[in-house]
Protein backbone atom coordinates (compact mmCIF):
# COMPACT_ATOMS: atom_id res chain seq x y z
CA UNK A 1 0.00 0.00 0.00
CA UNK A 2 2.89 2.34 1.18
CA UNK A 3 4.65 1.26 -2.08
CA UNK A 4 1.57 2.46 -4.13
CA UNK A 5 1.39 5.83 -2.45
CA UNK A 6 4.94 6.27 -2.75
CA UNK A 7 4.56 5.76 -6.39
CA UNK A 8 1.25 7.76 -6.77
CA UNK A 9 3.11 10.84 -5.41
CA UNK A 10 6.29 10.49 -7.41
CA UNK A 11 4.24 10.33 -10.42
CA UNK A 12 2.57 13.78 -9.60
CA UNK A 13 5.90 15.39 -8.70
CA UNK A 14 6.96 14.11 -11.97
CA UNK A 15 3.61 15.89 -13.54
CA UNK A 16 4.11 18.96 -11.32
CA UNK A 17 7.91 19.79 -12.50
CA UNK A 18 7.32 18.86 -16.17
CA UNK A 19 4.19 21.47 -16.19
CA UNK A 20 6.28 23.72 -14.45
CA UNK A 21 9.13 23.51 -16.91
CA UNK A 22 7.09 24.21 -19.69
CA UNK A 23 5.50 27.35 -17.61
CA UNK A 24 9.04 28.39 -17.51
CA UNK A 25 9.90 27.99 -20.59
CA UNK A 26 7.28 29.72 -22.29
CA UNK A 27 7.45 32.78 -19.69
CA UNK A 28 11.08 33.79 -20.08
CA UNK A 29 13.02 31.70 -23.44
CA UNK A 30 9.95 32.57 -25.81
CA UNK A 31 9.48 36.23 -23.81
CA UNK A 32 13.08 36.45 -25.07
CA UNK A 33 12.64 35.35 -28.59
CA UNK A 34 9.85 37.78 -28.96
CA UNK A 35 11.88 40.74 -27.17
CA UNK A 36 14.67 39.93 -30.09
CA UNK A 37 14.72 42.91 -32.50
CA UNK A 38 15.56 43.70 -35.87
CA UNK A 39 15.03 47.14 -37.98
CA UNK A 40 15.66 46.71 -41.78
CA UNK A 41 16.78 50.13 -43.73
CA UNK A 42 16.04 49.96 -47.09
CA UNK A 43 16.97 52.39 -50.12
CA UNK A 44 13.11 52.93 -50.55
CA UNK A 45 10.27 52.18 -49.18
CA UNK A 46 8.29 52.96 -52.63
CA UNK A 47 5.48 50.38 -53.36
CA UNK A 48 6.89 51.20 -56.68
CA UNK A 49 9.88 49.44 -56.49
CA UNK A 50 9.00 46.04 -56.86
CA UNK A 51 12.85 45.30 -55.83
CA UNK A 52 12.29 46.48 -52.72
CA UNK A 53 9.15 45.37 -51.72
CA UNK A 54 10.81 41.92 -52.62
CA UNK A 55 13.85 42.44 -50.01
CA UNK A 56 11.04 43.46 -47.61
CA UNK A 57 8.93 40.57 -48.05
CA UNK A 58 12.34 38.39 -47.70
CA UNK A 59 13.14 40.25 -44.70
CA UNK A 60 9.39 39.89 -42.97
CA UNK A 61 9.63 36.26 -43.41
CA UNK A 62 12.65 35.30 -41.91
CA UNK A 63 11.18 37.45 -39.09
CA UNK A 64 7.83 35.33 -38.93
CA UNK A 65 9.75 31.99 -38.98
CA UNK A 66 11.95 33.02 -36.08
CA UNK A 67 9.93 34.73 -33.75
CA UNK A 68 11.49 38.66 -34.46
CA UNK A 69 9.94 41.52 -33.82
CA UNK A 70 11.13 43.70 -36.89
CA UNK A 71 10.72 47.28 -37.97
CA UNK A 72 11.47 47.55 -42.08
CA UNK A 73 11.80 51.47 -43.41
CA UNK A 74 13.50 53.22 -45.95
CA UNK A 75 13.26 56.69 -47.88
CA UNK A 76 10.55 57.38 -50.53
CA UNK A 77 13.11 57.81 -53.43
CA UNK A 78 16.12 55.36 -53.68
CA UNK A 79 18.73 58.08 -53.76
CA UNK A 80 17.33 60.36 -50.89
CA UNK A 81 20.85 59.59 -48.82
CA UNK A 82 19.80 62.61 -46.25
CA UNK A 83 16.00 60.69 -45.18
CA UNK A 84 18.39 57.57 -45.26
CA UNK A 85 21.04 58.70 -42.62
CA UNK A 86 18.14 60.46 -40.70
CA UNK A 87 16.39 56.96 -40.09
CA UNK A 88 19.53 55.32 -39.74
CA UNK A 89 20.30 57.88 -36.72
CA UNK A 90 16.43 56.96 -35.33
CA UNK A 91 16.82 53.68 -35.34
CA UNK A 92 20.46 53.77 -33.74
CA UNK A 93 18.39 55.72 -30.70
CA UNK A 94 15.60 52.76 -30.09
CA UNK A 95 19.00 50.26 -29.93
CA UNK A 96 17.27 47.06 -31.49
CA UNK A 97 19.98 44.55 -31.63
CA UNK A 98 20.58 44.43 -35.19
CA UNK A 99 20.00 47.15 -38.12
CA UNK A 100 20.23 45.44 -41.46
CA UNK A 101 20.55 48.04 -44.14
CA UNK A 102 20.85 48.42 -47.77
CA UNK A 103 23.03 51.79 -47.39
CA UNK A 104 22.87 54.47 -50.26
CA UNK A 105 26.28 55.57 -51.43
CA UNK A 106 27.43 58.86 -49.40
CA UNK A 107 30.28 59.77 -48.55
CA UNK A 108 28.36 60.02 -44.83
CA UNK A 109 27.88 56.81 -44.58
CA UNK A 110 30.33 54.41 -43.02
CA UNK A 111 30.44 57.31 -40.39
CA UNK A 112 27.05 56.64 -39.18
CA UNK A 113 27.30 52.53 -39.72
CA UNK A 114 30.35 52.71 -36.96
CA UNK A 115 28.32 54.96 -34.93
CA UNK A 116 25.84 51.41 -35.53
CA UNK A 117 28.50 49.77 -33.69
CA UNK A 118 30.19 51.75 -31.46
CA UNK A 119 26.01 51.39 -29.80
CA UNK A 120 26.53 47.90 -29.56
CA UNK A 121 24.43 47.12 -32.57
CA UNK A 122 24.69 44.00 -34.52
CA UNK A 123 25.43 45.72 -38.15
CA UNK A 124 24.66 43.64 -41.55
CA UNK A 125 24.89 45.52 -44.77
CA UNK A 126 22.62 44.18 -47.62
CA UNK A 127 23.08 44.99 -51.23
CA UNK A 128 25.84 47.87 -51.60
CA UNK A 129 29.25 47.40 -50.57
CA UNK A 130 30.60 49.93 -48.21
CA UNK A 131 34.39 50.52 -47.35
CA UNK A 132 34.50 50.57 -43.79
CA UNK A 133 37.15 49.16 -41.27
CA UNK A 134 36.66 46.69 -40.71
CA UNK A 135 34.16 45.28 -43.36
CA UNK A 136 30.56 44.66 -41.82
CA UNK A 137 28.87 41.20 -42.58
CA UNK A 138 27.71 41.65 -45.81
CA UNK A 139 24.91 39.70 -47.84
CA UNK A 140 24.57 40.96 -51.67
CA UNK A 141 24.16 39.90 -55.04
CA UNK A 142 27.54 38.88 -56.69
CA UNK A 143 27.40 41.87 -58.75
CA UNK A 144 30.80 40.61 -60.85
CA UNK A 145 29.41 37.67 -61.49
CA UNK A 146 26.34 38.88 -62.62
CA UNK A 147 27.94 41.47 -65.10
CA UNK A 148 29.96 38.03 -66.25
CA UNK A 149 26.34 36.48 -67.34
CA UNK A 150 25.53 39.97 -68.68
CA UNK A 151 28.67 39.36 -70.87
CA UNK A 152 27.91 35.68 -71.74
CA UNK A 153 24.26 36.91 -72.67
CA UNK A 154 25.80 38.99 -75.24
CA UNK A 155 28.14 36.50 -76.78
CA UNK A 156 25.08 33.93 -77.17
CA UNK A 157 23.01 36.56 -78.75
CA UNK A 158 25.42 38.11 -81.29
CA UNK A 159 26.81 34.50 -82.07
CA UNK A 160 30.14 35.86 -80.91
CA UNK A 161 30.83 39.08 -82.54
CA UNK A 162 29.67 41.10 -79.85
CA UNK A 163 29.96 45.43 -80.36
CA UNK A 164 28.32 46.34 -77.04
CA UNK A 165 27.23 49.78 -75.56
CA UNK A 166 27.29 50.43 -72.05
CA UNK A 167 24.85 52.49 -69.71
CA UNK A 168 25.79 52.59 -66.12
CA UNK A 169 24.22 54.44 -63.54
CA UNK A 170 26.88 56.25 -61.61
CA UNK A 171 30.57 56.45 -62.06
CA UNK A 172 30.74 55.76 -58.26
CA UNK A 173 28.87 53.20 -57.72
CA UNK A 174 30.10 50.17 -56.37
CA UNK A 175 27.84 48.23 -57.72
CA UNK A 176 27.24 49.21 -60.86
CA UNK A 177 31.49 49.04 -61.27
CA UNK A 178 30.93 45.45 -60.10
CA UNK A 179 28.66 44.45 -62.71
CA UNK A 180 31.26 47.24 -65.45
CA UNK A 181 34.14 44.70 -64.23
CA UNK A 182 32.38 41.40 -65.01
CA UNK A 183 30.74 42.14 -68.01
CA UNK A 184 34.47 43.37 -69.44
CA UNK A 185 36.24 40.50 -67.89
CA UNK A 186 33.55 38.35 -70.13
CA UNK A 187 34.31 40.42 -73.61
CA UNK A 188 38.28 41.48 -73.30
CA UNK A 189 39.51 38.83 -75.33
CA UNK A 190 36.74 40.20 -78.29
CA UNK A 191 38.63 42.64 -80.31
CA UNK A 192 36.81 46.69 -79.83
CA UNK A 193 33.83 44.65 -77.84
CA UNK A 194 32.78 47.43 -76.38
CA UNK A 195 32.46 50.50 -78.14
CA UNK A 196 31.86 52.84 -74.88
CA UNK A 197 30.51 53.81 -70.76
CA UNK A 198 27.93 55.98 -70.68
CA UNK A 199 26.55 57.16 -67.08
CA UNK A 200 23.36 58.24 -66.96
CA UNK A 201 23.21 59.25 -63.30
CA UNK A 202 19.90 56.87 -62.84
CA UNK A 203 17.94 59.05 -65.15
CA UNK A 204 15.72 57.21 -67.93
CA UNK A 205 15.58 60.76 -69.71
CA UNK A 206 19.20 61.01 -69.66
CA UNK A 207 19.35 57.27 -70.89
CA UNK A 208 16.90 57.98 -73.47
CA UNK A 209 18.98 60.96 -75.22
CA UNK A 210 22.32 58.94 -74.99
CA UNK A 211 20.60 55.90 -76.87
CA UNK A 212 18.99 58.38 -79.47
CA UNK A 213 23.01 60.00 -80.06
CA UNK A 214 24.22 56.75 -80.67
CA UNK A 215 21.59 55.26 -83.05
CA UNK A 216 21.92 58.55 -85.32
CA UNK A 217 26.09 58.60 -84.77
CA UNK A 218 28.57 56.17 -86.95
CA UNK A 219 29.10 54.07 -84.47
CA UNK A 220 28.71 50.23 -84.91
CA UNK A 221 27.54 48.74 -82.52
CA UNK A 222 24.61 45.67 -82.32
CA UNK A 223 24.10 45.43 -78.84
CA UNK A 224 23.24 48.09 -75.38
CA UNK A 225 23.96 46.43 -71.97
CA UNK A 226 22.14 48.27 -69.77
CA UNK A 227 23.50 48.15 -65.74
CA UNK A 228 20.09 49.26 -64.18
CA UNK A 229 16.42 49.55 -64.54
CA UNK A 230 16.16 53.45 -65.56
CA UNK A 231 18.98 52.78 -67.95
CA UNK A 232 17.24 49.92 -69.70
CA UNK A 233 13.99 51.73 -69.90
CA UNK A 234 15.18 54.62 -71.48
CA UNK A 235 17.06 52.54 -73.81
CA UNK A 236 13.84 50.42 -74.65
CA UNK A 237 11.66 53.60 -75.53
CA UNK A 238 14.24 54.45 -78.06
CA UNK A 239 14.11 50.82 -80.22
CA UNK A 240 10.97 50.94 -79.43
CA UNK A 241 10.06 54.68 -81.23
CA UNK A 242 12.78 53.64 -83.50
CA UNK A 243 11.90 50.40 -84.44
CA UNK A 244 14.86 48.80 -84.44
CA UNK A 245 13.87 46.29 -81.13
CA UNK A 246 15.29 43.26 -81.77
CA UNK A 247 17.44 44.79 -84.81
CA UNK A 248 19.74 45.81 -81.87
CA UNK A 249 20.08 43.29 -78.71
CA UNK A 250 19.31 44.72 -75.39
CA UNK A 251 20.03 42.74 -72.21
CA UNK A 252 19.63 44.64 -68.83
CA UNK A 253 19.23 43.73 -65.38
CA UNK A 254 16.52 43.08 -62.36
CA UNK A 255 12.49 42.20 -63.17
CA UNK A 256 10.38 44.84 -62.56
CA UNK A 257 6.55 45.39 -63.93
CA UNK A 258 7.86 47.03 -66.91
CA UNK A 259 10.65 44.77 -67.55
CA UNK A 260 9.11 41.95 -67.32
CA UNK A 261 6.63 43.44 -70.04
CA UNK A 262 9.92 43.89 -72.37
CA UNK A 263 10.88 40.77 -72.22
CA UNK A 264 7.73 39.49 -73.41
CA UNK A 265 7.75 41.74 -76.36
CA UNK A 266 11.09 40.90 -77.38
CA UNK A 267 12.40 44.13 -76.46
CA UNK A 268 14.61 43.15 -74.02
CA UNK A 269 16.66 39.96 -75.22
CA UNK A 270 18.05 38.90 -71.48
CA UNK A 271 17.65 40.13 -68.19
CA UNK A 272 20.27 39.16 -65.15
CA UNK A 273 17.88 38.59 -62.58
CA UNK A 274 18.54 39.02 -58.95
CA UNK A 275 16.87 37.05 -56.06
CA UNK A 276 15.61 40.25 -53.57
CA UNK A 277 13.37 38.33 -51.90
CA UNK A 278 16.25 35.98 -50.77
CA UNK A 279 18.89 39.07 -50.10
CA UNK A 280 16.04 40.74 -47.35
CA UNK A 281 15.50 36.54 -46.31
CA UNK A 282 19.31 36.20 -45.43
CA UNK A 283 19.97 39.42 -44.10
CA UNK A 284 17.77 39.02 -41.27
CA UNK A 285 18.79 35.32 -41.24
CA UNK A 286 22.53 36.90 -40.98
CA UNK A 287 20.92 39.31 -38.22
CA UNK A 288 19.62 36.69 -35.57
CA UNK A 289 23.05 34.94 -35.59
CA UNK A 290 25.04 37.90 -34.71
CA UNK A 291 22.46 38.50 -32.40
CA UNK A 292 22.77 34.40 -30.76
CA UNK A 293 26.79 35.29 -30.81
CA UNK A 294 26.90 32.38 -33.80
CA UNK A 295 29.29 31.98 -36.39
CA UNK A 296 28.86 33.98 -39.66
CA UNK A 297 30.27 33.75 -42.74
CA UNK A 298 32.02 37.23 -43.74
CA UNK A 299 30.51 37.89 -46.80
CA UNK A 300 27.03 35.96 -48.26
CA UNK A 301 26.53 35.92 -52.09
CA UNK A 302 23.27 35.38 -53.54
CA UNK A 303 23.66 34.50 -56.97
CA UNK A 304 21.71 35.85 -60.34
CA UNK A 305 19.94 33.93 -62.99
CA UNK A 306 19.28 34.64 -66.88
CA UNK A 307 16.18 35.44 -68.23
CA UNK A 308 15.33 35.17 -71.88
CA UNK A 309 11.82 35.67 -73.36
CA UNK A 310 12.20 31.70 -74.65
CA UNK A 311 12.67 30.48 -71.00
CA UNK A 312 10.70 33.00 -68.62
CA UNK A 313 8.09 30.47 -68.30
CA UNK A 314 9.48 27.99 -66.57
CA UNK A 315 8.25 27.19 -63.39
CA UNK A 316 12.06 28.02 -61.70
CA UNK A 317 11.79 31.66 -63.37
CA UNK A 318 8.25 32.52 -62.82
CA UNK A 319 9.62 31.74 -59.19
CA UNK A 320 12.07 34.53 -59.55
CA UNK A 321 9.94 37.13 -62.31
CA UNK A 322 7.03 36.97 -59.43
CA UNK A 323 8.39 36.57 -55.96
CA UNK A 324 5.38 37.91 -53.96
CA UNK A 325 3.02 35.14 -55.82
CA UNK A 326 4.92 32.40 -55.24
CA UNK A 327 6.70 32.75 -51.80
Amino acid sequence: MRKQRFTLWLIIAIFVVAIYSIFYFKLFFVATKQEQSVTVILKSMNVRMDFWQAVSRGAEAAAKEMGLELDVQGPLQENDADDQLRILEEAIEREPEAIVIAPIVDERMPKALAKVRSSGIRLVVINTLIDMTPTPVIVSNDHLEAGRLAGEAALIATQGIPSVAILSDYENSKMSDERLTGLQDTLKNYKDSVQGVYYVNDSEEKAYRIAEKLLASDKAFNTFITLNESATLGVAKVLQEQKKAGQINLIGFDSTVDEIQLLESGTLKAAVIQKPFNMGYLGVKTALKLIDGKKTDPITYIESNVITKENMYTAENQKLLFPFINK
